[in-house]
């Protein structure tokens, strides 16, 4: 259901948004509006609309800055944002991209075409973010939740739905923190294996591990055909771990050779991501790890290492791959960290104990997990 979703327009023209009122109230829904950029990015934080529109030629701010510094904010990562401008080049629609836009549509504008597109945007939006009934509520077992919601990934392994509490829902962003050798990359490795096994594509983003370690690990205590995997195109690898030199020169196809740049491997991720069907356009889901975000923070400024975040958490969710992202503790300070929180829809700490790995689940959206430490040590 739509009708009576909140959509807030930034637009410094006021007889447009009499037109967008006009239109988008008639369509049943309840607008918000803003005519500076200013203006814009002090009241949209405190309406949290479920959709904004955004005019580009704006006072003080132009949109696309606005755009940018919604992104930033964790509450907006998945917000939709169209953006409306006159400019109708390539390069103003790729910058419209690049800081964030979902949709592009160019002046003047057709008011039919604005209304199908927020539909559209509106009833994908509604679809994707909502989540399984919790654990319990209306009297509903986690086994029944899961047969009934087709859209979940089981990742089959005991401890993982001790651990989490229920199968992981399609898009999901999970974040696991917890000191090194605490079994972070381990968790990663056994998420992927079962994944593969059940037919789920997976992406491997090697930040802090190179690519030929985590392939023995696959095939050693996995017993995966890591190659036949590859070969059928179930399973890609983007290593941005030998560049530094830890690696040596790497024969990865998607691979850093240079200076690491976050566009660069925005860029080769989308590349590895689209030979996986892993797109909002093919939505074939899947999963996608992380390991690490840890080398990100030593060597770029904190504004960047978030933006990338929010890059890699919205494009997993929109495409339904489930992503898990390694983070070792004590990396980042405290605010920085729970900005990485609020954009995740599971956080899972892990420690070591003797020789057990421990873990146990901070935050989850989808179920009521249990808090308590989990013994997660495979027999």
């Amino acid at each position: 259901m739509i009708k009576g979703k909140k959509i807030f327009v930034v637009e410094d023209d006021r007889e447009f948004c009499e037109l967008y009122q006009m239109t988008l109230g008639t369509e049943g829904y309840q607008t918000s509006f803003a005519h500076t950029g200013r203006e814009a990015l002090e009241k949209i934080p405190a309406e949290r609309p479920d959709l904004v529109i955004m005019d580009v030629m704006m006072p003080e701010i132009d949109g696309y800055e606005v755009c940018r510094r919604l992104r930033a904010l964790p509450a907006f990562v998945l917000t939709p944002i169209i953006i409306l401008t006159a400019l109708s080049t390539d390069e103003a629609k790729i910058k419209g991209y690049d800081v964030g836009a979902d949709d592009y549509i160019t002046k003047p504008v057709s008011i039919k075409v604005l209304t199908a597109r927020v539909r559209s945007i509106l009833e994908r939006s509604s679809a994707r973010m909502s989540q399984p009934t919790p654990a319990g509520e209306a009297g509903e077992t986690i086994a029944g939740q899961a047969a009934a919601d087709s859209t979940t990934i089981n990742p089959g392994e005991r401890y993982f739905e001790e651990l989490l509490g229920a199968p992981i829902p399609s898009g999901s962003n999970i974040l696991i923190i917890g000191p090194l050798g605490s079994g972070k990359s381990s968790f990663a490795h056994s998420f992927v294996a079962q994944g593969l096994r059940n037919g789920d594509k997976s992406l491997f983003v090697c930040l802090d591990s190179d690519p030929a370690l985590v392939r023995e690990e696959l095939s050693l205590m996995h017993h995966l055909d890591v190659r036949a995997y590859e070969d059928k195109e179930q399973l890609r690898f983007v290593d941005a771990y030998s560049w530094s030199g830890r690696g040596g020169i790497s024969s990865e196809r998607f691979a850093i050779t240079e200076a690491l740049e976050l566009s660069d491997l925005s860029l080769l991720i989308t590349q590895a991501a689209v030979e996986l069907g892993q797109t909002e356009r093919q939505k074939l889901g899947g999963r996608r790890v992380i390991d690490s975000l840890s080398s990100l923070f030593l060597n770029f400024e904190l504004p960047h290492v978030q933006r990338f975040i929010a890059f890699l958490v919205r494009s997993g969710h929109f495409a339904g791959a489930s992503t898990t992202f390694l983070l070792d503790q004590g990396v980042c300070d405290e605010r920085a960290l729970n900005n990485i929180r609020e954009m995740m829809d599971a956080v899972v700490e892990f420690r070591t104990e003797k020789d057990e790995y421990l873990g146990r689940v901070q935050t989850t959206k989808w179920a009521a997990a249990a808090s308590e430490w989990t013994n997660i040590t495979r027999a």
